[in-house]
């Protein structure tokens, strides 16, 4: 997604990519407490910087907040400003363990953002519970559920990849 930006986008193209960009930082920072990072336009030769521990979701809250404007209201089968909410609620969740994983702990202020971002989605009218869950996770979730932020869209003819364990489809 890095590499988007190194062309000419268009400013909802460049928020996209930064989006998925800081959700994948956030997922790998969370899971090995470092993530390598590179800047646009950086040489693909030199080693990456590294963002360790609070400095990776620092990377994520300032990127989601930078964006949030830039992003669509809809659909959920496209980087959204409700799905960049909910990232920047688990990140604001988890900022104390990313500072301190041995003993987080965890600002009120923070947990304050939490909730004005839920709150936020919820009064939207956008989501509802389903009456059917398995709607859920059907291939046209994007259509049929209205209780997904954001999904993975699907198409006639487009593999969304394996959806079981065993690779089968």
């Amino acid at each position: 997604t890095t590499n988007i930006l190194n062309f000419s986008t268009t400013p909802q193209q460049a928020a996209e990519a930064r989006f998925l960009r800081a959700f994948a930082v956030f997922a790998v920072a969370d899971g090995w407490d470092q993530v390598p990072y590179r800047n646009p336009g950086e040489n693909l030769l030199n080693p990456p910087n590294v963002l360790k521990g609070a400095a990776g979701l620092d990377f994520v809250i300032s990127e989601l907040i930078a964006i949030q404007n830039d992003l669509p209201a809809t659909p959920v089968s496209k980087a959204n400003q409700d799905a960049a909410r909910v990232l920047l609620m688990k990140a604001y969740l988890n900022k104390g363990t990313f500072a301190n994983r041995a003993a987080p702990s965890f600002a009120p202020a923070d947990m304050n953002q939490v909730i004005a971002l839920a709150d936020a989605i919820i009064n939207s009218g956008r989501y509802t519970l389903d009456v059917n869950y398995f709607d859920n996770f059907a291939p046209k979730n994007d259509q049929l559920s209205t209780e997904n932020v954001w999904t993975l869209g699907t198409a006639a003819g487009v593999s969304p990849g394996p959806t079981t364990g065993n690779g089968e489809r």
